[in-house]
Formats: C-alpha cells, structure tokens, sequence
C-alpha cells in the first residue's frame, strides 16, 4: 500500500511505457502482485505522511547504474534546447533567413524566438483557428498569393495591387495599402492578429468552387 499526494507520480509508477525515472518493473517477481494507491491530499496535514514526504523529498539516491542527467526528460531537453539554439544562431544568416521574413518582437523588444513551450509565440496566438494560423505563416514568410510571390515564381498572376502599386508584397499590404485596414508597423504578434480580424482574407488563397485541383 502506498500514500501519496500525486497521482501522476502514482500513474507513473506502473506506467508500462517508456518514460523518465523508469528503473525497474514492479510486477516482474509475481504474477499476482499488486499495489494500492491512497491519495493523501497534503492539506491534511497528516503526520506520519508528512514525515515521509520531507524524508522522501530530502533524500537523494542515484536509480539504479544510470546518471541522473540521463534521464529521457533531460535528454529530450537538451535536443530541444541544442535545436534552438542552432535555429537561432544560423536564423542571424540574412542568407539563410530570406529577404521576405517579417521580423517581429516580443513585448520586452527583442526578437521573437522560437520554444516548445506552450506551443510556442506563434500556436499559443493563433492556434484556435488553423485557417488564421496558416494565413498568418504566409504573411510572416511572404509564401502567399500576392505579387511579390508570383513575380518570384514566375507565376501567371498579376504583380500589382488591387490599389496602383506597381509590386503587391506583405509589406506594402500591411504598412501602405489603401485598400486594406492600416495598422502601425506590425513589431508584435497581437498587431498581425489584428489585422487579421479586420481582413478575414489577406494573405489567405481563394477556394476553388471545384475543389483543389
């Protein structure tokens, strides 16, 4: 029988899967073995349980042969951080990066930079609605249906804007185009967001009334 006050860690615990902190099986000396969970809420305060979990929690000892460092959470931590931070350091490559990127900012002004967490800047701002967020990809990357694009591709559209403008890119339809809603030079995502909501179809490719071809 065992006290605990998480229930993850108690999950965990017979989680036949692979995971972080897994060092042994519980059941592999007898068939018939089996464990009880109680869940001891720590507002109890209950006294031989609280003992137990300072003893616990000031403990430490090394799971079996294997370094700490080495678990699969700090494996996959250290991969995700290594990827970054090569994203980052090669994303200073204007060559690497492209001409067409809309740089944007966070709040404290420096650039936006991609993480893991909580989907990132950009999933954690747009990931309600995947049409927004695709729009969104375009209009950052400058990878839409506008003039600019077309001209790179050598693509039968036309180049110029609904508006005069001789070449149609994200630029000019987010900072000087008459025939969109004008917004302040777009550092932010919430700027991006903005004009999305007040032109549900920049940057967005039109449905073919017969479907993809």
């Amino acid at each position: 029988m065992v006290f605990t006050d998480s229930m993850g860690s108690a999950h965990k615990a017979v989680d036949p899967s692979v995971h972080s902190g897994q060092a042994f099986t519980w059941f592999e000396a007898d068939d018939f073995c089996h464990i009880t969970f109680v869940y001891v809420p720590s507002a109890l305060r209950w006294d031989i349980h609280g003992e137990a979990h300072k003893y616990v929690t000031e403990l430490k000892v090394r799971v079996g042969h294997r370094k700490t460092d080495n678990s699969i959470d700090v494996l996959h931590s250290r991969a995700v951080h290594s990827v970054l931070d090569l994203w980052s350091s090669t994303f200073q490559d204007p060559t690497y990066r492209g001409s067409e990127l809309l740089e944007l900012q966070q709040p404290d002004r420096q650039p936006i930079q991609p993480s893991y967490l909580n989907g990132g800047p950009w999933l954690s701002t747009f990931g309600h609605s995947i049409t927004e967020f695709a729009r969104v990809c375009q209009c950052i990357t400058g990878h839409a249906p506008i003039g600019v694009y077309y001209c790179h591709f050598k693509i039968n559209e036309p180049h110029s804007c609904t508006c005069g403008a001789a070449l149609q890119s994200h630029q000019h339809i987010l900072f000087c185009c008459h025939d969109r809603y004008s917004v302040h030079y777009p550092r932010f995502l919430k700027d991006i967001a903005s004009f999305m909501k007040y032109n549900p179809t920049a940057f967005g490719f039109n449905q073919d009334p017969l479907g993809v071809r």
